[in-house]
């Protein structure tokens, strides 16, 4: 039912291009617009038979042409002899094509061979429609100059479809691909918050690994001063246990990689490209958290870094921390990137409430966080600046600073050497 609607309504669109015309050889004999428009409809709506457009849009087209001439002062019976003959053409039409494609293409249609179908079926459509016209009128409008006409008028026809249809497929492969681009750049940022997440995931393992190690030690120290059995016990079942949450631990992390992050981390991206992914995310969540915080970038160098999570997951928690302390307050946030000598400087700078003096030297601790929910009395668990500063040093061989004064401003200060990325890339790129 809904593809009959739809071919009507297309019939019917196509019936009042028909009122875009102009006379041609002979009277009643129209150059129109719905020639075109059909065409074009045929080709893009491939879920459609094109014999069925073709048959409603000779029902409808000579009905609402006649409809017009009427309206217009003509005769209803002379009116119905020019515009019967219209039937022909479009009958002609939607009996043609799928017999072009079926025994002389061979082949699907697509935007090669679809301009040779029409072509023809414009001129032979054409020459039956005159030839019924001339059976009509009584007497012959056929001539050798008329088919030339008609080979002309229809390959003009076919370059302006054929044009409008390129137009189309260009803008329709555009909006896919910028719709692939945004959906890309989506999965890059998700990637870099989850390769994150599994980094946390192999500190803990190492943790716990520390742990069975303590409680193994405590069950020997224990053994040798004859303590209580039961507590030789109770430690040594904490170490194997820490030991087999380890071991699930390590399995979870290698069995997430493989599925997830080895067909995604491959190659370098661009810093510029780095910096454009993360600002647009970033602009997102603070849209989606209603705070109320002015995200602006500066970037005057570039180069391709090979850790791109990485620095995506540097750049994405710095910003949000920032993002995070204006709230709804109001603030901006600025982003820049710089060289400076042999080195490149990531700055991440706010115009928020500041750090206290004596809490500048923990930031970098685990669990540092200064965001407590007064009403639950839950505290965040404060691991994105520990993550920061063990990127920075570990990953990119540099340093961050911070600087803040309370009330005013705080300023993240990260400086890498050009060589870390030099030797991922045989070539820097400069804006």
């Amino acid at each position: 039912m809904v593809k009959i609607k739809k071919t009507i309504y297309i019939a019917i669109f196509v019936s009042l291009a028909s009122q875009i015309r102009f006379n041609f050889i002979t009277d009643g004999f129209i150059i129109a617009m719905s020639v075109a428009v059909m065409a074009i409809f045929i080709y893009c709506y491939e879920d459609l038979s094109p014999r069925y457009v073709a048959f409603c849009s000779a029902i409808f087209s000579p009905l609402i042409r006649l409809l017009f001439m009427v309206l217009e002062g003509g005769q209803p019976g002379l009116t119905a002899i020019l515009v019967i003959p219209d039937m022909a053409f479009f009958f002609t039409y939607g009996i043609l094509y799928p017999l072009i494609y079926k025994y002389i293409i061979r082949a699907p249609k697509d935007i090669r061979n679809f301009p040779y179908v029409i072509f023809v079926c414009d001129i032979l459509s054409n020459i039956a429609e005159l030839s019924t016209r001339s059976l009509i009128q009584g007497h012959l409008v056929m001539a050798a100059h008329t088919v030339i006409a008609l080979v002309i008028v229809a390959f003009c026809r076919t370059v302006l479809i054929q044009v409008i249809l390129l137009a189309l497929e260009t803008y329709s492969n555009l909006l896919i691909k910028e719709e692939h681009d945004k959906e890309y750049r989506k999965l890059i940022v998700q990637a870099s918050i989850f390769e994150s997440e599994l980094h946390v995931m192999e500190k803990n393992a190492a943790e716990i690994e520390d742990i069975m190690r303590q409680a193994f030690s405590l069950y020997k120290s224990m053994e040798a001063i004859n303590a209580p059995r039961e507590l030789k016990e109770c430690s040594l079942d904490i170490s194997k246990n820490a030991h087999e949450i380890k071991g699930d631990y390590l399995n979870i992390i290698n069995v997430l990689k493989d599925t997830f992050l080895d067909d995604i981390d491959e190659g370098r991206l661009a810093m510029k490209d780095i910096i454009s992914i993360e600002k647009a995310n970033l602009q997102s969540t603070i849209k989606n958290r209603g705070y109320n915080v002015e995200l602006t970038t500066k970037v005057r160098a570039n180069f391709h870094v090979r850790q791109y999570f990485k620095m995506m997951s540097v750049i994405r928690n710095l910003a949000l921390n920032s993002a995070e302390a204006i709230g709804s307050s109001g603030g901006k946030v600025t982003l820049s990137l710089r060289e400076n000598g042999d080195d490149y400087v990531l700055e991440v700078r706010d115009n928020g409430p500041g750090i206290d003096a004596d809490e500048l030297e923990t930031v970098f601790f685990d669990g540092y966080s200064t965001k407590f929910n007064a009403e639950t009395g839950d505290v965040q668990r404060g691991l994105g600046l520990t993550l920061v500063k063990d990127y920075v040093e570990n990953i990119f061989c540099g340093t961050i600073e911070v600087q803040s004064e309370k009330g005013k401003y705080t300023d993240f200060v990260i400086t890498m050497p050009k060589t870390v990325f030099e030797e991922e890339s045989d070539e820097v790129l400069h804006s």
